[in-house]
């Protein structure tokens, strides 16, 4: 009782890491220091050696959470773990990710930085389907455009919803996002025959 476990994302390093403490149960104190381990997956690590994924300098200072377990209690999953969970995908005992990615050097240079902007900002629900996409693909400039439509037509539903719900400074802020993006997309392009 009052064992806290959990696992924590940094979006700006593309690192993971374990954390544990007891706290006193139910009022949820904290009694112990933290203790914490990197359990960085090996996908993350050839993302930031081959620069697809671009660390600034010095420790990460935002953690987003991956899971979190008090007690017997089930684990409990957050949003970042959908990325995650995909960094350590394997198949057959390889890893799925750093697999492409090593063997679509290009197309990979496209979409791991399109994956590390979702995660800075905290998107990490649009990124399943993009992964799912990105598979398919095997042009570049076909990739280029594929993220920037789908992108381009999540940014409207998630503003289209944030507005219906009231929660116009969240809208306005995905507004941002979105004309920022725009500004950055390279022009359409059609799906190779």
């Amino acid at each position: 009782m009052g064992y806290v476990q959990g696992e924590e994302f940094a979006p700006s390093h593309f690192r993971t890491r374990t954390f544990s403490f007891y706290e006193i149960p139910l009022i949820h104190w904290q009694i112990t220091p933290i203790q914490r381990k990197s359990t960085t997956p090996s996908t993350a690590v050839l993302l930031r050696q081959k620069k697809w994924v671009s660390p600034p300098s010095g420790e990460p200072r935002v953690w987003h959470l991956v899971s979190l377990r008090r007690g017997l209690e089930q684990s409990n999953d957050d949003d970042a773990a959908l990325l995650v969970s995909q960094l350590r995908l394997q198949v057959d005992g390889s890893a799925v990710w750093r697999k492409w990615s090593q063997d679509h050097p290009d197309l990979a240079g496209v979409l791991w930085p399109a994956i590390a902007k979702l995660a800075d900002r905290e998107l990490y629900i649009l990124m399943p389907r993009l992964l799912e996409m990105a598979r398919r693909i095997d042009s570049v400039p076909y990739l280029q455009s594929t993220i920037s439509g789908y992108l381009a037509d999540e940014y409207d539903a998630l503003i289209r919803d944030m507005r219906a719900a009231g929660q116009n400074d969240l809208a306005d802020s995905l507004a941002a996002e979105a004309a920022e993006d725009a500004q950055e997309s390279p022009p359409t392009v059609d799906s190779p025959s």
